[in-house]
């Protein structure tokens, strides 16, 4: 025993310190020391001699094979970085392109690739040029972050362009479309990503159209028309046919769907034609029936207008092709009679034939006669010529002076109208024509008979209008004027015919003796009434003149009434003797308006000398001012011209004239200024109404605003244009507006719409949507966000803001669940003191994660840190501020004092997770003191962020 230990091999001494020089002294080239670096690279206890022995061995195979099997944490992850210095081209191993090729795409997991691969492949330029690698790479990590990866940081450009072509993912195609800077390779995501809207289009389109066309040959068994029935269904068995060819593109089962709908509908549409087929012959027969009959009453109706048309307008003048026609139309239907009678056997249907026939008959008499009623008819036009002479004849006679037809030309005309209604009697149908002409002619002179009857007529009523006159002035009083009106009305009574004196004889001699007897009263009846008026007349002048019009009226009313009674020459002295009394006293009575009539004389002179210094200031008027100023002056100046007091006409036709000598200079120049305006601004409304035709409204309405601005600075264009010019603007304008107002609203709506189907599109995103995807789509939704107006962007960034707030909320639930099992997790581990259940139970090292599994799994017998558990409790206590049992007081103090020395020589201090993985991998779990164990449960319940 003593022996063995003397001369035990160096590599096999339990110091790791003597292992490790051991190994220097090994050489992998010889077979037996090569298998001792074996033992200790993949079987020592110590993760330094594990090292020291495989960078001895200096294999990639070997480090592989332990970053795959390492327990030991510092091991594996010092393996893993020999792997990835060895595969980026770093440290002592050297890989050739070929083993490169070989780990990526047979030996390297998922994992790594997705981790490493990027990496590998920009530091070897052999590799990221590889196609057919980079094709496998992507295949086997199938991820499209990757696929992203290789396009826009390594991949060539036709292979990019192969990539984009094979890609069958729209939403990862439009993600990368927003990265990409190349043209050509822009235009191509955008193509296929067209083409592969398009080819998931195409399907549906398909369905779409097959279950139209079925939907509409299906529709068929509503249909009664047989023959429209056959030709829809023939069209739609085309269609249907052509479907057929194209439906490769669905599924099995959708193309025997379709198909079995097909033949059930053809079924049923044939069954249904031939279930209808009597019905419609019997349908089609009667149609024709009706067809038949229709026709025959149409030609019915157009064979007696022919005939009728032969009579009454062609009976004179009508030629053999005038006959043949009319003959051909009763011919026609004559055929068609005999075709509805072959098709019935109705007997009141053939009764109704039969009536046809008799028409028919009749017509064909009024043919036969045509030959003998034509000669009538030519007799009959030369009757109505001589009629139409007759009736000139008296027609001219009647114009000349004396106005009364001879008796002969009576006798002839009435010669001529009996001869006119004996040949009538003789014709079947009197022609219109000859008809009208007869009207005419007799109308003409039924014409005279009438103006000769009115003419005398309106003798007789004027004649008794003004013996009416005469009447009524006598019972009125107005004796003088009756007594002149009578005097002409007898003048008058001389000129009548004597049928008219006839008519007035008896009513014109009682009218005469009573005016006989008015010239024996007038004296007598003067001698009371003269003083009578005297007195109204000096009463008239003693009155208060409070209304003068009123006061001049009664004055003239009295002077009217003393010249009724008074002759034209006074010889009597006492008859002067009452005219001057009646005369002083109107005098006196009409001094009140003389007082008036002056008053308003003086008015009128004010008024003159008003309108004269109007007159004056216009003369000083400056004409060289500008046009605006000298307007508005004028105006003023016209305005007090019109509101100048009444001038007599005498005055005023001078002041006019003077008034038009100054203004009329002014006038013509503010005239043609304004009419200049006038002319400026039609062609700004002509240009405003051209607006209206101008497809972008924006900038119609910007012009529009141009011409408004432009009009202010025209000047005025007159009263009365200047309005009508200003509405027709404003109305040009307001087209323009209203477009402008109305597309904007359109244009509003149209954002709205966009933004609330934003909104539901952001709405319809699940907050627990895969990454990629919930990228895609928020992506997509900004890119459309972009075509706003940024003061529409805040409503759909809100409803993204909170579905990233519920995503986040989602995201830290899931995080703080995933992290409380784990807590959970780990504490029963740690409470149970049993590692087992971690190997038995793949959801539990699931729940773990890697780190935490790996440290219960490397739990050894031995410290491989040179802490034990209560050391490291103590400082996992002080690490997050937690209280130790008091009896832990000194060593509490020793690692508070270790880890601050080791924070300020070394500048890094053990975390509490560290601590956590140290404690658990200091030995084995079924070590673990039931004190200690509680107290780190209590730690991490209470601090779960440290197995975070």
């Amino acid at each position: 025993m003593i022996f063995s230990r003397i001369f035990t091999p160096s590599h096999q001494s339990s110091k790791p310190e003597k292992r490790m020089q051991a190994i220097q002294t090994l050489s992998p080239d010889k077979a037996q020391e090569k298998t001792i670096l074996h033992e200790l690279a993949f079987n020592d206890d110590n993760a330094d001699v594990s090292i020291a022995a495989l960078d001895k061995l200096n294999s990639f195979v070997l480090w592989l094979k332990m970053s795959q099997l390492a327990k030991n944490a510092r091991l594996k992850k010092v393996a893993e970085g020999r792997v990835y210095d060895a595969l980026i081209g770093k440290g002592a191993l050297q890989l050739s392109s070929q083993e490169k090729v070989s780990f990526l795409t047979e030996t390297a997991s998922l994992e790594i690739l997705g981790e490493w691969g990027p990496k590998i492949l920009e530091h070897d330029s052999l590799l990221s040029s590889d196609e057919s690698l980079l094709s496998a790479l992507i295949a086997k990590i199938n991820k499209p972050s990757f696929t992203q990866w290789v396009i826009l940081n390594v991949g060539n450009n036709d292979f990019n362009l192969k990539l984009v072509n094979e890609e069958t993912n729209a939403a990862f195609l439009t993600k990368l479309a927003k990265k990409v800077t190349e043209h050509s390779l822009a235009e191509s995501i955008a193509s296929r990503i067209e083409a592969i809207k398009q080819l998931q289009q195409q399907p549906i389109e398909l369905k779409k159209q097959f279950t139209l066309c079925l939907s509409k040959y299906q529709a068929l068994l509503e249909k009664s028309d047989i023959g429209l029935l056959e030709e829809k269904q023939q069209a739609y068995e085309k269609e249907l046919t052509l479907l057929h060819e194209r439906s490769a593109i669905l599924s099995a089962a959708e193309r025997v769907e379709f198909d079995q709908k097909h033949q059930r509908i053809a079924e049923q549409v044939s069954r249904y034609v031939e279930r209808l087929r009597p019905q419609w012959q019997a349908e089609q027969k009667a149609a024709e029936l009706n067809t038949t009959k229709a026709l025959c009453e149409q030609q019915l109706v157009n064979a007696t207008e022919q005939v009728n048309w032969l009579f009454n307008e062609r009976l004179c003048e009508a030629t053999l092709n005038d006959v043949a026609m009319a003959n051909e139309t009763v011919r026609e239907l004559e055929a068609t009679c005999e075709r509805l009678l072959s098709l019935t056997d109705d007997k009141l249907a053939k009764q109704a034939i039969d009536g046809v026939s008799t028409a028919i008959n009749a017509l064909n008499k009024k043919l036969d006669d045509f030959s003998a009623q034509q000669q009538f008819g030519q007799k009959l036009s030369f009757g109505v010529e001589a009629l139409e002479k007759a009736s000139q004849a008296i027609v001219e006679a009647s114009e000349q002076d004396d106005g009364e037809p001879d008796a002969n030309l009576w006798d002839a005309f009435e010669s001529a109208k009996a001869q006119y209604n004996r040949v009538c009697a003789e014709l079947l149908v009197v022609p219109k024509d000859l008809k009208r002409r007869f009207k005419s002619a007799v109308d003409r002179v039924s014409e005279v008979v009438r103006a000769r009857k009115a003419k005398s007529q309106a003798l007789v009523k004027q004649f008794r209008k003004n013996i009416n006159v005469v009447d009524r002035l006598i019972e009125q009083g107005k004796f003088r004027i009756a007594l002149s009106k009578f005097a002409k009305l007898s003048e008058s009574y001389e000129q009548l015919s004597d049928v008219e004196k006839q008519a007035m004889a008896k009513r014109y001699e009682q009218t005469k003796e009573s005016v006989e007897r008015l010239e024996g009263w007038q004296t007598y009846l003067a001698a009371p009434r003269k003083p009578a008026l005297i007195e109204e007349a000096n009463a008239l002048s003693q009155e208060n003149a409070a209304n003068i019009k009123q006061r001049s009226d009664a004055i003239k009313v009295l002077r009217k009434q003393w010249q009724s009674l008074t002759s034209v020459s006074l010889n009597d002295e006492n008859d002067i003797a009452l005219q001057r009394q009646f005369d002083d006293a109107l005098e006196r009575a009409f001094e009140p308006c003389r007082e008036h009539y002056a008053m308003l004389d003086a008015q009128r002179k004010e008024a003159i000398d008003s309108r004269k210094s109007v007159i004056e200031s216009v003369r000083r008027l400056d004409t060289e001012q500008p046009l605006i100023e000298l307007a508005k002056a004028f105006d003023r100046a016209t305005k007090k011209w019109h509101s100048a007091g009444h001038v007599d006409k005498e005055h005023y036709a001078s002041l006019k004239q003077d008034w038009k000598s100054v203004s009329l200079p002014i006038q013509k120049k503010i005239n043609h200024w304004q009419m200049e305006n006038q002319r400026i601004k039609r062609e700004l409304i002509d240009q405003a109404n051209a607006l209206k035709s101008n497809d972008d409204i924006v900038s119609a309405a910007a012009q529009a605003q141009e011409l408004q601005t432009k009009w202010k600075e025209v000047g005025h264009a007159g009263k009365r244009e200047e309005s009508q010019l200003w509405n027709a603007f404003k109305r040009a304008n307001d087209d323009v507006f209203s477009r402008l107002k109305l597309e904007r609203n359109e244009r509003n709506k149209a954002t709205n719409d966009l933004v609330e189907r934003l909104i539901d599109t952001v709405k319809a995103i699940s907050p627990d949507e895969e990454h990629d995807n919930y990228e895609a789509k928020i992506d997509d939704v900004k890119s459309q966000l972009e075509a706003l107006p940024k003061p529409l962007h805040k409503k759909v960034e809100r409803e993204i803001a909170r579905l990233e707030s519920r995503r986040y909320e989602l995201k830290s639930n899931t995080e703080k669940r995933s992290l409380r099992e784990r807590v959970n997790a780990l504490s029963q581990i740690i409470l149970s003191r049993d590692d087992s259940i971690v190997d038995e139970s793949q959801g539990l090292k699931d729940v773990l994660g890697r780190r935490w599994a790996n440290a219960v799994a490397q739990a050894t017998a031995s410290s491989q840190h040179g802490y034990d558990r209560h050391w490291l409790t103590v400082a996992l206590e002080a690490s997050v501020d937690l209280p130790s049992p008091s009896s832990d007081t000194s060593l509490r103090s020793s690692v508070q004092l270790q880890m601050m020395t080791a924070k300020l020589e070394k500048g890094e201090a053990l975390a509490p997770d560290e601590l956590l993985f140290q404690w658990l991998t200091v030995d084995t779990l079924d070590t673990i003191e039931d004190s200690f164990a509680r107290r780190v449960v209590a730690v991490i319940e209470k601090y779960p962020e440290v197995v975070a």
